[in-house]
């Protein structure tokens, strides 16, 4: 049988995410801020703002699953939501519009940041595609564990993702590195959108659009929330 989404219930879930979330998104979005605000003053200010900006994103990203979905069930706080007339599938629909704003808004903001301070600074322009696969990434590994801790009530998976995806970002360096289509455009001065950039954008979008419909499609399956 179908359902129709309890848009006013939504609605105030949304708002109650976006309120425990505002004080430390400001933070992050204003430690962002900083680390490029000196990625272009020199080589070894440059790895250090990058090296800062991608763990913010990190910890921006993980911080907010711990506060929207572990937080939640630790602090007694979902009992009070399964106490409201929603489903499953209306409690996950507003997770994923607050979530996505909370993390998407800045992060984009971000990227367009990051990509004005190559244009308009002496960093090689070639570094943009690398720099948004990266960003894609962490929007990836963002999603897969809000997915993750969506359908799994488990802290300890949802902390074993997260962990996961953090130790992968190395390796996703020597692979970029290694990839000769990426790595001998990076210190050109002209951003370089091959089929090979392309493509992993691509990828990346199709596992983020899977994993959301794949949580949902679990969400609509439940019968209670637990």
């Amino acid at each position: 049988m179908s359902h129709s989404l309890n848009i006013p219930a939504i609605k105030s879930l949304i708002f109650k995410d976006w309120f425990l979330s505002r004080k430390y998104i400001a933070m992050y979005c204003a430690g962002c801020l900083f680390a490029l605000s000196f990625v272009s003053l020199g080589e070894w200010q440059f790895v250090l703002g990058t090296s800062l900006l991608m763990c913010l994103l990190v910890g921006m990203s993980n911080h907010q699953i711990a506060i929207l979905i572990i937080n939640e069930r630790k602090e007694q706080t979902l009992p009070f939501v399964m106490s409201l007339p929603i489903t499953p599938t209306d409690y996950a629909f507003s997770k994923l519009i607050a979530s996505a704003a909370l993390f998407c808004i800045p992060g984009i903001m971000v990227v367009l940041i990051t990509i004005a301070v190559f244009k308009f600074t002496p960093v090689p322009d070639g570094l943009i595609p690398l720099s948004v696969i990266l960003c894609t990434y962490f929007l990836m590994a963002y999603f897969i564990t809000w997915a993750v801790g969506m359908s799994i009530e488990s802290e300890g998976i949802i902390i074993f993702v997260m962990v996961s995806f953090n130790c992968m970002i190395g390796p996703i360096f020597y692979f970029m590195g290694k990839t000769p289509s990426l790595s001998q455009h990076f210190f050109q001065p002209d951003a370089v959108w091959n089929s090979t950039a392309i493509g992993i954008l691509i990828v990346q979008w199709v596992v983020i659009v899977i994993t959301i419909s794949a949580s949902f499609f679990i969400q609509s399956r439940k019968k209670t929330f637990l």
